[in-house]
C-alpha cells in the first residue's frame, strides 16, 4: 500500500505507511537524471528495495518507458545490494507482447509479483516468484529463521487448477497468434491517427494501446472529464476505464477484429467529441 502513488487509495492510512521515495518515469530526455536520482537516494538512505512496474505503469495511465532505461536502474540497484521487485500484476502473462515485461530486460529482478491474468481473471490468486538467492535467505529448518507467511486460502486448489489451465491456454499457438493479431490491429489504429492533433503521446506495447486527449479541462484522476468519458463509452456499449485524460485499451486475447473495430470507432467518436486541437 505504501508503494502505491495514488493518494485516493492510501490517504486514509497515510499515518501508518512506511516511507517510500519515488523517482520519475525515465524518458529519453531525463534518463540520466533519473539514474542519478536513484544513486542519490541509495547513497543517502537505507533502501530496503527498488519496486517498479516494468515498462508500463498501469494505474498511472499506461505510462510507458524503454527497457534500456529500466536496465540501467536495475544495474544501479543491484550494484548497491538493493533488492529489486517487479510488479507484474498488470503487465504479466502476455500484455506487453511477451509472457512477462521483464522478458525485455537484460537485468532480472530478485522478486516478481504476479496475479490477475494468472487465472484469466476468474478467481483471486497471486504468486510471488523469487530468485534462488532470495529463496535461500528465508528457507531454513530453524523456525526462527524461516519465513512463516501464509493465510487461509493460500495455494487454493481450485485457483491453482485454473491457473495451470490459464497458462496452458496463454502459451498455446492460437492464443499467441491472437496476441500478435491484436498488436497488428493496434498498429493500424496508430498509423491512422499518428497525426491527429486532438490526441498526444499515442503509444503501444503488446496489446496495450493508450493516448492522451488534448483538453482544456482539469485532468484529475477521477475528475469531470474522466467521468464524461466513462459515461460516453458506456452509452456506446463499450466498457473502458479512462484515467484523467488518458484513454487506454487492453482487450482480452479472444477479442475479434470486428469487436476491435467497434471499439476503435467509439474511440474515434470520443476523440472528435472531447478532444481539442
Amino acid at each position: 500500500m505504501a508503494a502505491s502513488g495514488i493518494s485516493f487509495f492510501t490517504k486514509a492510512f497515510e499515518k501508518q505507511l512506511i516511507e517510500v521515495v519515488r523517482i520519475p518515469i525515465p524518458t529519453e530526455k531525463n534518463e540520466n537524471l533519473v539514474a542519478e536520482k536513484l544513486k542519490q537516494i541509495i547513497t543517502e538512505k537505507d533502501v530496503a528495495a527498488f519496486i517498479f512496474e516494468p515498462l508500463v505503469q498501469g494505474a498511472a495511465g499506461m505510462q510507458m518507458y524503454a527497457p534500456k532505461a529500466l536496465d540501467k536502474l536495475l544495474q544501479i540497484a543491484q550494484k548497491n545490494g538493493v533488492i529489486t521487485i517487479a510488479d507484474e500484476v498488470m503487465t504479466g502473462f502476455g500484455k506487453t507482447g511477451r509472457t512477462f515485461a521483464c522478458d525485455y530486460l537484460q537485468e532480472k529482478p530478485d522478486i516478481i509479483c504476479l496475479s490477475k491474468a494468472l487465472t484469466g481473471g476468474t478467481i483471486p490468486l497471486a504468486v510471488t516468484s523469487a530468485s534462488e538467492r532470495i529463496f535461500e535467505a528465508f528457507y531454513d529448518q530453524d523456525v526462527n529463521k524461516a519465513l512463516f507467511h501464509g493465510h487461509t486460502f493460500m495455494a487454493n486448489p481450485t485457483g491453482c487448477a485454473i491457473a495451470l489451465e490459464a497458462l496452458h491456454l496463454l502459451l498455446s499457438e492460437e492464443m499467441q497468434q491472437n496476441i500478435k493479431r491484436i498488436e497488428n490491429q493496434h498498429q493500424r489504429f496508430i498509423n491512422k491517427h499518428k497525426n491527429n492533433f486532438k490526441i498526444e503521446n499515442l503509444r503501444q506495447l503488446g496489446v496495450i494501446l493508450a493516448f492522451e486527449l488534448k483538453t482544456k479541462q482539469q485532468t484529475d484522476y477521477y475528475g469531470a472529464l474522466r467521468n464524461q468519458l466513462y459515461n460516453f463509452f458506456i452509452s456506446q456499449g463499450v466498457i473502458l476505464r479512462p484515467v484523467g485524460n488518458s484513454i487506454y485499451l487492453l482487450p482480452p486475447y479472444i477479442i475479434t477484429n470486428n469487436q476491435l473495430d467497434t471499439v476503435y470507432h467509439v474511440l474515434e467518436k470520443a476523440i472528435e467529441r472531447f478532444g481539442i486541437e
